[in-house]
């Protein structure tokens, strides 16, 4: 069963693209992390990253244009935990402990899921509480010394109340060596726990609550090649065994050490009441991220260039949902939403100070709060058995404020005692003025958008359904995070999809197809700046099209390919 239009169905039943990956599933690959999916699903790219706590994920070639320091920015993949919206992708690089399914839907859901879903959307379902008692306990050891530990345990409290406990622990040693130091680097430790409680008020009523918290601890190592000056064409402080060095044999030389560590706690309570001939949800979340982060810029044994940030968000979401629980020709969902969520950054750069004491040094201290509401209805009818059409839409706003300074310092006139690539031994530092108190830039937005959907279904055969699709998605503005750079406006897309989900060989053979095409507006695409990181910046209009192709065929009760 699959919730990729807010209620549960068959998932060759629904008109979406869409791959579900179940608790068996993911055992049995082991998959550890959303950064594991790519390899299953079609037209899914994952991938580590050490860009403080974030790991890029992207749908049909449309991933986020974060990165560079833009921490403000919003993601197209909207990623969903227990039916609640996750910001700044905090949940990519966790470790997915206890998981009962998770779906991923490709193609915009603006329409469903609302805002940032231009790409698609991930649903992470954690495991619920059971009537029955159960329980495991995994231990796992792989190379690297990574060492795991994994398990859970449901059972009823009382006659009407469930509860469920789920631990994960993970450490790793790491897989590189830092030769200046002899230190292991890309090692990591994660821990969580998750604690669900399920209650049966009575034969309408239930509710759900759960409780996680989260730590992770990496100490990432990176290869900078980017350039650190204009018209150059790559970092001149690392050479060529530099890069054999940490491509080839996993050894890296930096003296200034690479450190992340992350903390989440979500929390969220859900309540469903079976009216006569409705459903009402109302969900409610809470989600606190924390993230410290220091890097070496340069790569080097030579104090040269490093960065470090913090980074504290705190997410509050409401959504009243009612949705027809008859399964007759005319099928409907209507809703509300809202979603709040308070940014601060604090990063800090300093150059050449290891070298002779002065150098320069760099604060970019700013904060965004944002506020969003929706209202979104979908329906369906059923003209024949055969034949159905969907309609539905999600009205948006969106207000942003954002307030920033900066504090740019070099303190004293300074030589340089050794060549640096493209400067030379003697090179002068000018000396400038210490900006004590900068003054405080702010900056305010709001963004309206509507997002309709329209499918036409047919099931050509019992075991065939062909679909044709038409949607649209938005990814708000915004500000870039540091800079005096102008806000970036909203990112508009739309969608045509037409698609077949079929079942052969009586049910042995699963093979779905789809072909799409997207039509963006004001895309968002990163720029590069002289000073350094990147801006991001309204491209202007842009085309995509694809297919793609996805198949499962069960040879043996014991042996799928």
């Amino acid at each position: 069963m699959v919730t990729a239009q807010r209620r549960d169905e068959e998932i060759q039943d629904v008109p979406i693209a869409v791959t579900a990956l179940d608790e068996a599933f993911l055992v049995r690959h082991d998959v550890q992390s959303i950064e594991d999916l790519g390899a299953f699903v079609p037209n899914l790219y994952t991938t580590n990253s050490v860009n403080y706590g974030a790991a890029p994920v992207s749908i049909r070639g449309i991933g986020g244009a974060n990165g560079g320091g833009n921490f403000f920015n919003d993601e197209p993949v909207a990623v969903y935990l227990d039916d609640m919206y996750v910001g700044r992708l905090s949940l990519s690089t966790s470790d997915l402990v206890d998981i009962e399914s998770i779906q991923v839907l490709r193609g915009p859901q603006g329409s469903l899921f609302g805002r940032n879903a231009t790409a698609g959307a991930l649903l992470v379902r954690p495991a619920r509480p059971t009537a029955e008692p159960e329980g495991y306990l995994r231990l796992g050891l792989a190379e690297y010394g990574e060492r795991r530990v994994l398990g859970a345990a449901s059972g009823p409290l009382t006659d009407t109340l469930q509860g469920r406990v789920a631990i994960g622990y993970a450490d790793v040693d790491g897989w590189g060596e830092n030769t200046f130091t002899g230190e292991n680097v890309n090692g990591r430790e994660d821990q969580t726990v998750r604690l669900s409680l399920a209650w049966q008020a009575s034969n309408e009523v239930t509710a759900e609550w759960m409780l996680e918290r989260s730590n992770q601890q990496a100490n990432p190592a990176t290869i900078n090649v980017a350039p650190v000056a204009p018209g150059q064409p790559s970092s001149p402080f690392i050479r060529r065994d530099d890069l054999d060095d940490a491509l080839n044999n996993n050894e890296f030389s930096f003296d200034d050490p690479s450190d992340n560590e992350t903390d989440a706690t979500h929390a969220l309570v859900k309540v469903s009441w079976k009216l006569s001939d409705a459903t009402l949800v109302a969900i409610s979340g809470f989600r606190d991220y924390g993230l410290r982060g220091r890097q070496d810029s340069d790569s080097t044994p030579f104090t040269l260039f490093n960065n470090s940030g913090t980074i504290g968000s705190t997410q509050r979401s409401h959504e009243l949902r009612l949705s027809s629980n008859a399964d007759d020709p005319f099928r409907w969902t209507v809703g509300a939403y809202h979603y709040s969520e308070d940014t601060d950054v604090i990063f800090d750069i300093n150059n050449f100070q290891g070298l002779f004491g002065a150098g320069t040094a760099a604060r970019f201290d700013a904060r965004q709060q944002l506020e969003s509401w929706a209202a979104f209805a979908d329906a369906r009818y059923a003209f024949t058995d055969r034949l159905s059409l969907t309609l539905g839409g999600r009205f948006s706003k969106e207000d942003k404020r954002f307030a920033n300074k900066q504090t740019v310092a070099t303190i004293r006139e300074s030589v340089l005692p050794i060549d640096l690539g493209p400067f030379p031994a003697g090179s002068r530092i000018p000396g400038s003025t210490l900006f004590a108190d900068p003054p405080v830039f702010t900056s305010a937005a709001s963004f309206n958008n509507f997002s309709p959907r329209a499918v036409l279904e047919y099931d050509v055969l019992p075991n065939a359904l062909a679909y044709a699709s038409y949607s649209e998605g938005y990814k708000s503005g915004g500000f870039n995070s540091f800079g005096l750079s102008p806000a970036f406006e909203e990112e508009e897309v739309r969608a045509f999809e037409i698609g077949v989900k079929t079942e052969l060989l009586e049910g042995r053979l699963r093979l779905n197809a789809a072909g799409f095409t997207y039509d963006y507006s004001n895309l968002q695409v990163r720029l590069p700046v002289p000073t350094g990181g990147v801006n991001i910046v309204n491209a202007g209009a842009a085309k995509a099209w694809g297919l793609e192709l996805e198949a499962s065929l069960l040879v043996t009760d014991r042996l799928r390919l």
